[in-house]
């Protein structure tokens, strides 16, 4: 596609030349050659800015909360890959993925933070990311067995903006629309899931998708219209970005960094140096699968070891009333 516009771009270029060659000497007109030079880097640009249009499944978790219940696909012979990359191939309307394998189950009142590790989603013609979970049809009365789930979204993983939903007819949510795996995957019109708009909130660009498991609005009302006593909660299946570009440093990337010295990692050793009047702090300490691991409110002046936990990579999220900081250490 980005080629056809480059080939129409360059055409309708040309065509607004005519009088750049000279009849009479068949030779350019001195200024026609300036013309040519123009005409052929703005084209070149023109492909080349189109051209990086980039599309992509899932490839990081930034947090992850299981709910109650099922825990299918929790665990780490399985999780995180299980939801990377691109929605289950042999997926239909009546036989949905269900193998650990291919999917995450969040559980009742489950949530997980997800994003994509060197691209943002940006506002961009249509829907701009599409969450596929494994909703299918039911043979047995023809309705969708749903298990749905509320999006939000935000910029600097701080805060977030959450797609609208009507809890009773399941608008608004995933987990409501099959996946056809066989179809193209990204063309929401045809490959199933859940299709969102950023322009539907107004947002030009965001790094971090929030699923939040609501299921539990369905199971404590027997007359809903999806009601179904066997459902056990959200299943992510694969979430694919349809406009993504490279991530730029924000201004709130540049405030957490201004905060850095608040909180000093070494050797397993987290020294707190808030400077704040207020004790309201939180410090929270995610592993590489997403997981919480740690948690514990805070002093202004404060010491926490985390000499305890495997050596490996961890997120480290400190909240306070004046800001919010996240910063990966290694144990």
């Amino acid at each position: 596609m980005s080629f056809t516009y480059f080939i129409k771009g360059f055409v309708s270029c040309f065509r607004m030349t005519k009088g750049i060659f000279s009849h009479s000497t068949n030779r350019f007109n001195k200024p026609g050659i300036y013309w040519i030079w123009f005409i052929l880097f703005h084209s070149i640009f023109v492909f080349t800015s189109v051209s990086q249009e980039h599309r992509q499944g899932l490839d990081t978790v930034f947090s992850f909360k299981p709910g109650q219940g099922q825990n299918n696909g929790q665990s780490p012979e399985y999780y995180p890959k299980n939801i990377f990359g691109l929605p289950t191939k042999t997926a239909t309307e009546y036989i949905p993925a269900s193998s650990p394998d291919d999917m995450l189950s969040l559980g009742l009142g489950g949530e997980i933070i997800v994003g994509f590790i060197n691209y943002s989603i940006v506002d961009g013609d249509g829907p701009d990311f599409t969450v596929f979970e494994n909703a299918f049809i039911n043979p047995a009365n023809n309705k969708i067995f749903a298990e749905p789930a509320k999006i939000a979204v935000s910029e600097d993983g701080i805060n977030y903006f959450e797609f609208p939903f009507d809890s009773l007819t399941l608008q608004g949510c995933a987990g409501t629309k099959p996946t056809y795996g066989s179809k193209d995957t990204f063309n929401p019109s045809e490959s199933g899931g859940n299709a969102f708009d950023l322009k539907d909130l107004g947002l030009s660009r965001i790094n971090f998708i929030k699923i939040t498991d609501i299921c539990e609005k369905v199971l404590n009302n027997k007359n809903h219209p999806f009601y179904d006593a066997i459902i056990t909660g959200f299943d992510l299946d694969a979430i694919v970005g349809l406009h993504l570009s490279p991530k730029v440093k924000g201004v709130n990337e540049e405030k957490s960094n201004e905060n850095e010295q608040s909180l000093i990692c070494n050797n397993g050793i987290i020294n707190i140096n808030l400077q704040t009047e207020t004790e309201q702090n939180l410090l929270k300490v995610y592993n590489t699968l997403g997981m919480e691991v740690f948690s514990r409110t805070l002093k202004n002046l404060d010491i926490v070891s985390l000499k305890n936990l495997p050596e490996g990579m961890y997120l480290v999220y400190l909240s306070t009333p004046r800001f919010k900081l996240l910063k990966k250490v290694i144990l």
